[in-house]
């Protein structure tokens, strides 16, 4: 029954500091909600990504969201943009309340953490002047 007893303790003590260090975690009662868009003439791939966080088990992870938005001015069957796509979080955020935004095509060819309450996120591919490539951008609020 000792053995019981102290095993108990020491797994309450040893999960204590996981969730100790999710205490000042900024996290809001209600979502917030933001667009991102397509602005390029081709398809974009990314993710929305929230501040880090300690799981029960110790394990620090973060929320990831991918999104998949079509070419500028597109839209599905029934009439509604495919360029577009709206996204809510709770949380937990970054410093400034900022969640993190990344492009990628098979890699990742932008990043930036950006406020989400500013206004709608706008990714943007622009060709190169020397015609090697596209410069990848998007809109990031401080």
């Amino acid at each position: 029954m000792r053995a019981f007893i102290l095993c108990a303790i020491v797994l309450c003590i040893g999960s204590f500091p996981a969730y100790a260090q999710n205490e000042n975690l900024d996290i809001v009662n209600e979502p917030i909600c933001f667009q991102v868009r397509n602005s390029a003439d081709f398809m974009l791939s990314g993710s929305i990504i929230t501040g880090e966080y300690t799981r029960p088990d110790g394990i620090k992870t973060r929320h990831r969201s991918n999104f998949r938005l079509e070419e500028a001015g597109s839209t599905n069957e029934e009439g509604y943009p495919d360029d577009r796509a709206e996204f809510c979080s709770y949380g937990p955020f970054m410093p400034g309340r900022k969640l993190g935004v990344t492009v990628r095509t098979l890699f990742p060819v932008f990043s930036c953490n950006t406020r989400i309450d500013q206004g709608e996120i706008v990714l943007k591919a622009e060709r190169k002047a020397d015609d090697s490539g596209y410069n990848y951008s998007a809109t990031c609020y401080e």
